[in-house]
């Protein structure tokens, strides 16, 4: 989904008259916090938003929450950590500081700057505890800057205030696939499908936690579906493709993963990931093409550049008419879901 500036609003609804300012920025902090806590802390606290299990009937401790990815998984601490001495009952932020909050934290986030983004948009969720799109928009941010708990946090948060979100539960999905919680992100998933039946973006994230949870052949036909819904989809094309290379059903990986290689033609992974299919039909020729093309990209994890350390000379022998040697088997293959994250949607 393209970003749409103009889908972020500036101000939140009902912010209210300006009260008085506080001085004390640590306070401040402190006070997001324990609103934030106020917030979501009292709706079923030990139970993940997603689960197809009732409800407690007692109150149980919520999850602790230290610190998907970024996307590709990089952790952290939270953003900011209230002074003990301010974790008291208080009032929440002020409207004014809110709504400075709110617009400071869209600017941050709109820039790419996650981390601070996720500072500003916590005071923003404090000030505005019953507004779902508040905590959405500061789970992203948390998410995109690594906090991979917190960030669950927030979405549940969001969930919890409106539940028929499906765009809340699908990121909710993404961000407990980053923690390799398949069952949580199935959850999820299931429960965004109910909101919007035949959804590729949905069925994307569903068939990500069945195959998180082995259950190859259910993620293949589900992820099949995703891509019928949207065969323009790069990266459902990649995350197909890849699956299928790893069942050995090379032909159909090949012409899934050229598809998301037209699409997303700056995707490292993706260009590794058609090396390998290439490689392991013999085409070594076109894989060190694919090879050479994601260590250009970045190639973040080293699995091209260890590819071509292996095929580069046994291209030099072939150019040297020495087509003696054999081809070596192939590294292993890279997959990722860092680009498929949603912009925040409209209100």
């Amino acid at each position: 989904m393209s970003t749409n500036h103009r889908s972020i609003e500036t101000q939140l609804p009902g912010a209210g008259r300006p009260g008085e300012r506080r001085g004390a920025t640590g306070l401040v902090w402190g006070l997001a916090a324990v609103a934030l806590l106020t917030a979501c802390g009292d709706r079923d606290a030990g139970r993940k938003v997603g689960d197809s299990r009732p409800a407690a009937s007692t109150p149980v401790a919520a999850q602790p929450s230290p610190a998907d990815v970024p996307p590709d998984g990089a952790g952290g601490n939270l953003p900011v950590e209230a002074p003990a001495a301010s974790l008291q009952p208080s009032m929440p932020p002020t409207a004014e500081e809110t709504l400075a909050a709110w617009s400071e934290g869209v600017a941050l986030y709109e820039s790419g700057d996650y981390e601070g983004a996720s500072a500003r948009l916590q005071i923003a969720a404090a000030g505005r505890s019953e507004d779902a799109y508040a905590h959405y928009l500061h789970g992203l941010a948390l998410w995109k800057s690594g906090h991979l708990d917190e960030s669950e946090a927030a979405l549940q948060c969001a969930a919890e205030i409106n539940d028929g979100s499906a765009r809340t539960f699908v990121n909710l999905a993404r961000v407990r696939l980053d923690k390799k919680d398949a069952q949580g992100a199935l959850e999820a998933a299931d429960r965004a499908l109910t909101l919007e039946p035949g959804s590729a973006q949905v069925l994307h994230q569903r068939g990500r936690a069945l195959d998180g949870l082995n259950r190859a052949d259910e993620a293949r036909d589900t992820l099949q579906q995703a891509h019928l819904a949207e065969p323009a989809n790069g990266y459902i094309a990649n995350t197909l493709g890849y699956l299928l290379l790893r069942q050995g059903r090379t032909d159909e990986a090949v012409s899934l993963l050229e598809t998301a290689r037209d699409l997303l033609p700056s995707m490292a992974y993706v260009r590794n990931n058609l090396g390998v299919a290439y490689e392991r039909r013999g085409e070594v020729d076109k894989a060190v093409d694919e090879f050479r093309a994601a260590v250009d990209a970045g190639d973040s994890d080293g699995k091209a550049a260890e590819s071509l350390a292996r095929l580069e000379p046994i291209m030099e022998r072939r150019m040297a008419r020495r087509p003696d040697a054999a081809a070596p088997e192939p590294s292993g293959v890279a997959v990722a879901d860092t680009g498929d994250v949603e912009e925040p949607p409209d209100r």
